[in-house]
């Protein structure tokens, strides 16, 4: 695929380290689903990169390769109880590239393996953008797992990786409420995605990616996990100098761009845990079907039905309305908190 930097930029989705896929588990232990402690994670297949890890949970993952241009990382962690499921990026999700009107001629559709000189081992797929990457792959990750799977949430995220020249990134998230055999819980997918456009070629990679699947109660608990060991993943430079080179780039130019990401994926982990009891919050509301609302009058904060997605008002006699025009003369409209 063109613009091979992002295998090595997207280490937490379908981009990682060499060789053979590698494997390392941790037994697990009597730690709670809130990790109080850190023990450290090393990618056993080609030390690529590092990462801190709650200890007392099961830990495995490493490298995947499939392809010279084809490398893939993923990090699965379970808690003690078994219970609560995280993980960063997926070995399973490939590199994608659109339909073009040759192989449409040649009798192509999406799902066709696509294999670009051997470099790679991608599906031809048309692009989709990241809130409907994460929507796709929740469901093919938690329904499983669920005896029903109720999407609660979807919207567009900031991205985490910026656009650039025939380069358009889009992000998205969706919460889940899953009914499961050991109880009500909540699931979560961050999806990013990029989209490639050089002379007729649509191509794209997932670029970002991250998941979990948690009892009811302990959602903001998972989040927190996950982004606290997220903002410490480290990549080796020696690795990172060494794929760059096979990826034929211009090594000072694409390394100084990957630390680039690298900061602003810090940054993205620092915004999202300052909002952390928000999330938490927020988490619970999309669950029971709620939106917390402040009235522009006198500052009084409601929760009122999360309805058919039109906006809220409030007449005099504090009657909400779900509707997405001004239902009457005597309402006004209620501002929706995030």
């Amino acid at each position: 695929m063109k613009r091979a930097l992002l295998f090595a930029v997207a280490l937490l989705t379908g981009a990682a380290c060499n060789s053979q896929p590698g494997q390392s588990t941790q037994a697990a232990g009597s730690s709670p689903a809130a990790a109080t402690a850190w023990q450290p994670f090393q990618d056993p297949a080609e030390n690529c990169f590092k990462m801190q890890v709650p200890k007392g949970w099961k830990i495995a993952g490493g490298a995947y390769r499939f392809g010279p241009l084809d490398t893939r990382a993923m990090i699965d962690m379970i808690s003690p109880d078994g219970k609560t499921n995280i993980r960063f990026g997926d070995s399973h999700v490939p590199p994608y590239s659109g339909l073009t009107p040759l192989e449409v001629k040649l009798g192509w559709r999406e799902g066709h393996p696509y294999s670009p000189n051997n470099m790679s081992q991608g599906i031809i797929a048309n692009y989709r953008p990241g809130w409907v990457y994460a929507d796709l792959y929740g469901q093919a990750r938690f329904a499983s797992m669920c005896r029903h799977l109720s999407l609660k949430s979807m919207q567009k995220a900031n991205p985490v990786h910026p656009d650039g020249q025939n380069m358009t990134t889009t992000a998205g998230e969706v919460v889940y409420a899953c009914d499961s055999a050991a109880g009500p819980k909540v699931a979560y997918v961050f999806a990013e995605t990029q989209l490639f456009e050089l002379q007729g070629t649509r191509n794209w990679l997932v670029t970002w990616l991250y998941s979990f699947i948690a009892p009811q109660d302990q959602a903001g608990d998972a989040m927190k996990t996950m982004m606290k060991s997220l903002s410490t993943f480290e990549t080796n430079p020696q690795w990172e100098y060494k794929q760059l080179q096979i990826d034929g780039q211009a090594t000072e130019v694409a390394m100084k761009t990957f630390q680039q990401s690298m900061a602003q994926i810090r940054s993205n982990y620092e915004q999202k845990s300052a909002a952390m009891q928000q999330q938490e919050e927020s988490f619970d509301r999309v669950i029971r079907g709620v939106d917390l609302t402040t009235d522009p009058i006198d500052g009084r904060q409601r929760e009122v039905w999360m309805g058919t997605g039109g906006s809220h008002w409030i007449n005099g006699l504090n009657q909400v309305v779900n509707s997405p025009a001004q239902p009457g003369p005597n309402y006004r409209q209620l501002k929706t908190e995030p």
